[in-house]
């Protein structure tokens, strides 16, 4: 079953590679697309908006490990 809306911690940062405890500073400070409903919420994020930010992130930093 397709998932609509990946929730929880756990789930959003298995799907782009990184450690849960990190989530409040790949939000915050790198712009991971992920939200809660208010303080005490939820993490959720659109499986289709971490797709994007992960091509994002990979952009933007591939060219430190390719050589010419």
């Amino acid at each position: 079953m397709y998932s609509i809306c990946l929730k929880g911690a756990r789930d959003i940062c298995n799907a782009v590679g990184e450690n849960p405890k990190n989530i409040n500073d790949l939000v915050r400070g790198h712009g991971l697309p992920a939200w809660k409903r208010g303080p005490k919420g939820t993490w959720r994020a659109l499986p289709e908006d971490l797709q994007r930010w992960i091509r994002e992130q990979r952009d933007r930093h591939i060219s430190d490990y390719v050589f010419r």
